[in-house]
């Protein structure tokens, strides 16, 4: 009887653990709006250091108008056919040729763009 209640007493701690870590969301930048900017430019909007469901729940102006308003940074994509595959929601590591312009929100251009899935793979 004590061997069960102690085996019971292991197997809920873990199964609660296991529960908590596969439902816990890492945190990456996510694309949160693709357009053509006014010359003719395609563009990304990511923001940085965010879970998958704040990237779903939340809204650009939201970024632009909280506490970590500096997370938001628009990139430059001149691969117009990767461009065309990214999706809003999706998260990627964008590597940049090395200068930011002082916009609002900042921009660069994207010189790599590296796609993760859902389980944080490349």
């Amino acid at each position: 009887m004590k061997r069960r209640f102690a085996l019971v007493f292991v197997l809920i701690p873990l199964i609660a653990a296991i529960i908590a870590y596969s439902t816990k969301s890492e945190k990456g930048d996510y694309i949160i709006e693709k357009g053509i900017n006014g010359n003719n430019i395609a563009t990304i909007t990511v923001v940085h250091h965010l879970s998958e469901k704040e990237a779903k729940a939340k809204s650009l102006s939201y970024f632009l108008n909280n506490e970590d308003k500096d997370d938001v940074m628009v990139y430059h994509v001149n691969d117009i056919a990767l461009y065309n595959d990214l999706n809003v929601g999706e998260r990627v590591t964008v590597r940049t040729m090395g200068y930011i312009m002082q916009s609002y929100p900042p921009q660069a251009v994207a010189d790599e763009i590296i796609r993760h899935d859902q389980d944080g793979n490349q």
